[in-house]
């Protein structure tokens, strides 16, 4: 399939000094790294290499950046690492990153005070988004010991405009839940992606409906009939998901080749250049990387993780990825 339209380049430059507390390296220079983002972003590297780190910084940072970005994306970047206290730890940890210029750090406990009273049982964290001036605070309340208990308020002090976009971060859960789709579902324009779920995988019309069990959950009409997305098996299932995801401007997704058969890793490749997101994805899969860098090339940049007394990072364009693969055998999944 041919990439329609242009995608919309929200992440133009990223710049990483430190993921929870450990600094962060370009591979040759040893400076922290300037990463250059392409249409498609493919994070790499060994398990434990902080790839799924990065993808939680890159997400807060997406958050504080944009002027209107719905609290149901902190809901559902969970399922990154199963854990509804993600953003809690990272901020706890420590985060510092860059996305377009705006510096996104952990907040010191001054920061958090001017935000309002504590009312947390622990004490509180939070992050920083700070540039030219202008500074937003995001606080995180750990007021229970009840996960659901959460609680996020956001002080802004920009005086310019921060940027429109929308976004998406997640990874596929088994089973899906009606919390996962209550979460999801706000981020999707279901109108937008009509026609690419048409083309993709041939159903038509995509909703939300609640069954006889009162949950809610995501359904595709299939003939005369509304059939569950559960029910068309995992591989589809998550499949559609990616589909509905780019109606956003930027889809952030974990562990992309899970539960994809080889002939719908190719149609996630179409998917994403037919798309006008920006995707930045992970993957361990081989077979993905090869169809994606034989397809796409041009469009691909791949930034591989290896974890040693940094996490060190190595940036390369998607057509040397491939000479890299082809002519040297070098597995970019990470020497683990």
């Amino acid at each position: 399939m041919e990439e329609i339209g242009k995608y919309k380049e929200v992440v133009q430059a990223v710049e990483v000094y430190s993921l929870r507390g450990i600094s962060v390296a370009d591979h040759e220079t040893l400076d922290p790294p300037r990463l250059l983002p392409k249409k498609i972003n493919v994070i790499t590297g060994c398990n434990g290499s902080f790839k799924t780190t990065f993808l939680e910084a890159l997400t807060v940072s997406l958050f504080m950046t944009s002027a209107n970005i719905p609290r149901t994306v902190l809901g559902l970047a969970s399922t990154l690492r199963m854990d509804p206290l993600w953003y809690y730890l990272l901020a706890r940890d420590g985060v510092d990153m860059s996305v377009n210029g705006y510096r996104v750090t952990s907040a010191s406990l001054d920061d958090l005070k001017q935000v309002g009273p504590v009312v947390a049982i622990v004490n509180p964290v939070g992050f920083k988004l700070s540039k030219d001036g202008d500074t937003r605070i995001l606080r995180v309340d750990l007021t229970s010991v009840l996960p659901q208990s959460v609680g996020i308020t956001l002080r802004s002090e920009t005086r310019k405009p921060l940027p429109n976009f929308t976004f998406i971060s997640f990874s596929m859960p088994n089973p899906i839940t009606p919390d996962f789709v209550n979460n999801f579902s706000p981020l999707i324009n279901f109108s937008k992606v009509k026609e690419l779920l048409k083309k993709v995988l041939g159903f038509d019309l995509i909703g939300v409906k609640v069954d006889e069990l009162n949950r809610m959950n995501f359904v595709v009409a299939e003939g005369d009939r509304d059939v569950e997305i559960q029910l068309l098996g995992s591989g589809f299932a998550s499949l559609l998901l990616l589909i509905l995801a780019s109606s956003n401007d930027v889809v952030i997704h974990d562990n992309i080749e899970n539960h994809l058969h080889p002939q719908l890793m190719l149609k996630a490749i179409d998917l994403m250049r037919q798309s006008s997101s920006q995707w930045f994805i992970t993957t361990q899969s081989i077979e993905f990387l090869n169809y994606l860098l034989t397809a796409y090339p041009e469009g691909v940049m791949i930034y591989e993780f290896l974890k040693r007394d940094k996490v060190h990072v190595r940036q390369i364009e998607g057509k040397k990825a491939k000479e890299l693969i082809d002519e040297l055998y070098e597995d970019l999944r990470g020497l683990c």
